[in-house]
């Protein structure tokens, strides 16, 4: 028996000693050292902040690089439709007999120049198509800059949460120790069973686990976090900045307000609706009748030369050919109703993104008050309360390790509230389509809680 007491001791003190003081592999980067789940994090650089984590995105990002590039192409588009197509050059040889193959020895020679003339009007509506595709290419880059940074902020909070509770996790061994200790001394002494000594191992092995797992969402979020700033999936990222207390100021109603504005999506909405009408306004230009001016100049060696001149007019109102103009403006006339329709939807789709988003970001504030103000503060009264009933004997050690664990959890829902906050407040900003100005949230005192 004792030769078991002994090794559990010994397996404590390796699970303990593993978990705390084991040593991370050399690092990639001297700055940064590489991430283990089983160590305190030491970092000699500077934290990395959100902000920088999105302009490094917003700078490095590739699919916005792309956008970006593709905007420059499509800008280029109105000045085509705003000049006319190229003439086109016409030479003919008339009377070229048959008895000789001589080109010269001919009566006549036409030289034409042909230019089409778009029906009035016509080229400036084509124009206007192509310039709604234009701002449609830049609010896309607005768009998709949005949806980008909600990105950069989910992986930057969630790499903040795991690491976090990596801390409280590691931190909480120093804890088992103590009471690991204390059920060793009073074992020896006859006061307790070796069950208790052997809670202890078991416990330290459950955070051992809790660790593996939060050391996987870590390297998970570290992983989307490069990738969005475009560095290797692998690369080491410095110290994060933990979020803190905060208030959101404005009632729902302001912010679905701004958010009508500001949103892209809502001016791409309006845009689509605009490009829907300007290619109406096309189809039916189309009614108006197109020209043709050809000029030329006839060569006839054996008479007088002369000048040539013909003006061709389309008929688009020719019985026969009308039908297709009719289709085309009917076509274009549902696509306007069709524009105006997703208007609308992305309109009622926005309040609701706004309002839920509200919701979760007010709901996460008030958690966040109740865990620091009534829910921590219980906890550690009750474990420390239950510490000294153990160590005078009036109280089980099972209780104990339960109120450890529910510390353990409260701490860990603390900063998922914070989270879950911030979360929200990225969720609101990418729904308004716009930053959060700092005059609306108010800061909470007091409240850092480790």
């Amino acid at each position: 028996m004792r030769n078991a007491i002994v090794g559990v001791i010994v397996a404590i003190g390796f699970l303990s000693g593993r978990v705390e003081c084991a040593q991370a592999p050399p690092s990639r980067d001297a700055a940064v050292p590489q991430e283990s789940p089983f160590e305190r994090r030491v970092y000699s650089v500077e934290p990395l902040t959100l902000q920088q984590a999105i302009d490094a995105t917003l700078t490095a990002n590739p699919q916005l690089i792309a956008l970006r590039k593709q905007f420059e192409s499509t800008r280029h588009r109105p000045d085509q439709d705003r000049f006319l197509s190229p003439p086109m050059m016409e030479a003919q040889i008339w009377q070229w007999p048959l008895n000789t193959l001589n080109p010269w020895n001919t009566n006549m020679y036409m030289f034409m120049a042909t230019q089409e003339l778009p029906g009035r009007g016509k080229r400036q509506l084509r124009a206007a198509v192509a310039e709604n595709d234009v701002a449609l290419a830049s609010v896309d880059i607005d768009t998709r800059a949005r949806q980008v940074v909600d990105a950069v902020k989910q992986a930057y909070l969630d790499l903040f949460l795991a690491r976090k509770s990596i801390d409280i996790h590691v931190s909480t061994v120093d804890l088992l120790r103590q009471f690991a200790d204390v059920s060793q001394a009073k074992y020896t002494t006859g006061r307790i069973s070796q069950q208790d000594v052997l809670k202890a191992v078991v416990e330290l092995t459950r955070l051992s686990d809790d660790l593996i797992v939060f050391g996987q969402q870590a390297d998970l979020a570290g992983a989307r976090l490069n990738t969005l700033m475009d560095r290797p999936v692998d690369a080491p990222i410095a110290p994060l900045v933990a979020p803190r207390e905060r208030l959101l100021l404005p009632a729902a109603e302001e912010l679905q307000r701004m958010a009508i504005e500001r949103q892209p999506e809502v001016h791409m909405a309006r845009l689509q609706v605009e490009r829907a009408q300007s290619e109406l306004a096309v189809a039916e230009r189309e009614y108006k009748p197109d020209f043709s001016v050809t000029g030329g100049y006839l060569l006839m060696p054996n008479q007088t030369d002369s000048w040539l001149g013909k003006v061709t007019v389309t008929w688009p109102r020719a019985p026969w050919s009308r039908g297709r103009i009719d289709a085309r403006v009917a076509e274009t006339t549902a696509a306007v109703d069709a524009a105006k329709a997703r208007e609308r939807a992305v309109e009622n789709a926005l309040r609701l993104a706004v309002q839920e988003a509200y919701l979760r970001v007010k709901a996460a504030e008030r958690r966040a008050a109740l865990l620091r103000s009534t829910v921590l503060p219980q906890s550690q009264q009750t474990l420390e309360v239950s510490r000294i009933a153990y160590q005078a004997d009036r109280g089980d050690f099972l209780a104990l390790l339960d109120n450890e664990r529910t510390l353990l959890n409260v701490q860990h829902d603390y900063n998922k509230a914070l989270t879950d906050f911030e979360q929200g407040l990225a969720d609101l900003e990418r729904a308004i389509g716009a930053d959060i100005a700092p005059a609306m949230l108010a800061a909470v005192n007091g409240t850092e809680v480790n």
